[in-house]
């Protein structure tokens, strides 16, 4: 999973001590309680955004959405223009642990998609979305196979909706 504030220079530009305050925020009280209760492992942060290793697919997606809904709930009461908001992106490939660290085109990959969601969304690779579906409470939108920067091949991806929690 790769996940990334979108705006995140903009919002740093208008108000640096806020946004990083209320970043470290939703960290601690939304997205570290998320991937540890799907199992996941949180292998690196940076400025704005973490790179998490996940054993199950469906896990993975459980942990995007989930807290994909956490952070609107949370934004409820922000004006837009200050909301924190996150893009995910999820793929399953081959990696390479070296030094507590994650590396290889499935990290890359991940970190692509991302890169094509849209604020608060999620997109996945074709790879997860076989594992998934049927297995999780959402739906999924082919945008196609996507050209991703220096990745050699395309990538079919889908964006995933899901229904709010109650």
């Amino acid at each position: 999973m790769s996940a990334d504030v979108s705006g995140y220079s903009r919002l740093m530009g208008r108000d640096e001590s806020g946004t990083l305050a209320r970043l470290r925020e939703h960290r601690k009280q939304r997205f570290e309680p998320v991937v540890e209760r799907f199992g996941g492992r949180i292998v690196k942060l940076t400025g704005d955004g973490a790179l998490v290793e996940f054993a199950s697919a469906v896990d993975a997606l459980g942990a995007a959405i989930t807290f994909q809904q956490a952070m609107a709930e949370a934004n409820l009461d922000q004006p837009p223009a200050s909301a924190i908001v996150f893009r995910i992106g999820l793929h399953l490939g081959d990696l390479i642990v070296a030094d507590d660290d994650l590396y290889g085109d499935g990290v890359n990959i991940a970190a692509r998609l991302e890169a094509e969601a849209d604020p608060g969304g999620i997109v996945i690779s074709g790879a997860v979305k076989e594992l998934v579906v049927g297995r999780v409470k959402a739906s999924f939108c082919n945008l196609g196979d996507r050209v991703l920067k220096n990745i050699e091949r395309a990538v079919p991806a889908y964006s995933v909706a899901w229904a709010a929690a109650d």
